[in-house]
């Protein structure tokens, strides 16, 4: 039997990278980024990933420090490919609270949101053949449930019902929840609309759960 031939390691077909904000009890949130490449593309350095995360990592002030891991599989045979996997794994941040001003938590989460995001947008960038179709309702919940199961496959992602959802501007926005209020915020497109791009926050029983997005 031949075997079948080895191809540019240089290239790749999928990228994913995911940062996670780990908990003391398991992954508090998770950015997922899942790029599928039409056309095969060099993989670049890694110092290049790792100086486009690097703004995420420094508003996470934690004596702890964060770790990550960059690795490549690739898979021989009639249908070859070759995957990238970036993945930052940091403590979930503290975020001060300041009773003068209630809206101090969520200015701190959205500069980390939005620092996710632009990294994400640099990695996008370097990938013009990833696909950007905007996805349909069906396929976004089922999305929704698979990268549920991803970040925390304990939480029986298929046993979780749908509570909530809202569609905005290309982006998916799905709350997933079990027996008790706790569950799951999926944002899917939640970088410009790009269905490769989800972010999954867990919501626990004492927060606020009436509408899509709420802390």
């Amino acid at each position: 039997m031949v075997p079948p031939p080895l191809r540019d390691p240089a290239l790749v077909d999928a990228v994913r990278v995911r940062v996670t904000l780990e908990a003391p009890d398991g992954p508090a949130e998770v950015f997922l980024l899942d790029l599928e490449l039409v056309d095969p593309a060099p993989a670049h350095d890694d110092a290049t990933y790792l100086s486009a995360l690097s703004p995420v990592v420094e508003l996470v002030d934690t004596p702890d420090g964060c770790v990550v891991r960059i690795g490549r599989e690739h898979r021989l045979g009639a249908h070859s490919a070759s995957v990238l996997d970036i993945d930052v794994s940091l403590p979930r941040p503290t975020f001060r609270v300041d009773e003068t001003d209630p809206t101090e938590r969520n200015v701190q989460h959205e500069a980390l949101e939005a620092a996710v995001a632009a990294a994400f947008r640099s990695v996008i960038d370097w990938f013009p053949s990833a696909g950007t179709a905007e996805i349909g309702h069906d396929e976004a919940l089922a999305l929704a449930r698979r990268r549920v199961a991803e970040a925390s496959p304990e939480a029986g992602a298929a046993r979780l019902s749908v509570s909530a959802e809202e569609h905005i501007n290309g982006e998916w926005a799905v709350r997933l929840v079990g027996s008790t209020p706790a569950g799951f915020e999926v944002r899917v497109g939640f970088v410009d609309g790009h269905p490769g791009t989800t972010q999954v926050r867990r919501i626990g029983t004492g927060e606020v759960v009436d509408s899509v997005g709420a802390e």
